[in-house]
């Protein structure tokens, strides 16, 4: 894993005293997606910090715990643990300790688990904040009630951030996985806090956009993220740190035989005459709004025209989303 830019990421709250943090406060969870109820959490987190006079710091795992769990059952996580440390960075915390998650830490007694993940002889804990019905140690047995006895007993500030809610519905990773995969993106955006987006690598295809249809694509290589429904949307590709208004294409291009017809396909015509070579880059799509169903079409002539069609609408999306 790369590392993000001005972040101290460490494996242990012992750690961070090699880096000359002696006072830490943290806000524990798994936080895949960073979401709007993560971000309550978060600046509660900076709130204790500041009024404890010590570094505010992000106490994650890695792998998900689910994953560990039930290693059978496939968990696809919103955003790669890069992407996580990134957005956890943005809202001003800029010290993540990601702890090992494993089948013995998970066997541990709330007790232990406790020692395990907050002990340190060099950094005080000065505070603590978690979502409200969190648990930990074997069983799940560890709750608010528990973590809030271990802070008195050791004068470390506590609170327990209450859950957030969206028109009635809780939020929560859970439920922007659902919304993305039922194409719900508004929704997924209002609980995120920002557009729902994929990052992966740009990779070689097939050419047939800039050689037959004249509308050059970036083929996306995804490793996390829920991909959207089959269709085209409109969006942004977010290049080097630059946004460019962006078509986005997801399936399997029907009009045209592939060598492997059933692989899915993600691809981002940037708009704009972009024309920089980059391969091999790290690109991110933006999902914006959905414009239509993936179709197969009698003719390329027939497809260019609606490509042509579709990047008009696209811009026009793109205008009224910058006014909002």
């Amino acid at each position: 894993m790369n590392p993000v830019k001005n972040c101290i990421n460490v494996s242990s709250l012992e750690s961070l005293a090699q880096h000359g943090i002696r006072r830490a406060s943290v806000a524990i969870g798994v936080f895949d997606g960073v979401h709007t109820g993560h971000q309550l959490l978060l600046n509660e987190l900076v709130r204790i910090a500041r009024e404890t006079d010590s570094v505010p710091a992000v106490l994650t795992f890695c792998p998900h715990p689910r994953q560990v769990l039930h290693p059978n059952e496939p968990l696809l996580l919103l955003v790669s643990q890069e992407k996580k440390i990134e957005l956890i960075n943005s809202f001003g915390i800029k010290t993540v300790i990601t702890f090992p998650f494993t089948r013995e830490l998970a066997g541990s007694d709330a007790g232990s688990f406790l020692k395990d993940c907050l002990y340190s002889p060099d950094v005080k804990l000065c505070g603590i904040c978690v979502g409200k019905k969190w648990r930990f140690g074997a069983g799940g047995k560890g709750n608010i009630n528990t973590l809030d006895n271990f802070c008195k007993n050791e004068d470390i500030r506590f609170s327990a951030v209450e859950e957030l809610f969206l028109k009635g519905n809780p939020v929560s990773s859970t439920a922007i996985r659902r919304a993305v995969t039922g194409g719900l993106l508004e929704t997924a955006r209002q609980m995120l806090g920002r557009p729902y987006s994929l990052t992966g690598k740009i990779e070689h295809g097939e050419n047939i956009g800039a050689k037959i249809l004249d509308c050059p694509t970036a083929n996306l290589s995804i490793s996390h993220g829920i991909i959207p429904p089959k269709g085209v949307y409109a969006g942004y590709a977010i290049i080097r740190g630059n946004r460019y208004p962006s078509a986005i294409s997801v399936g399997t291009a029907p009009t045209f035989k592939h060598k492997d017809p059933e692989k899915l396909l993600i691809e981002a015509h940037i708009m704009g005459g972009f024309n920089e070579s980059v391969y091999g880059t790290s690109l991110e799509i933006e999902f914006i709004e959905y414009l239509r169903a993936e179709r197969c079409f009698p003719s390329v002539g027939i497809l260019k025209g609606q490509i042509k069609d579709d990047l008009g609408k696209i811009m026009e999306i793109l205008k009224r989303e910058k006014k909002k």
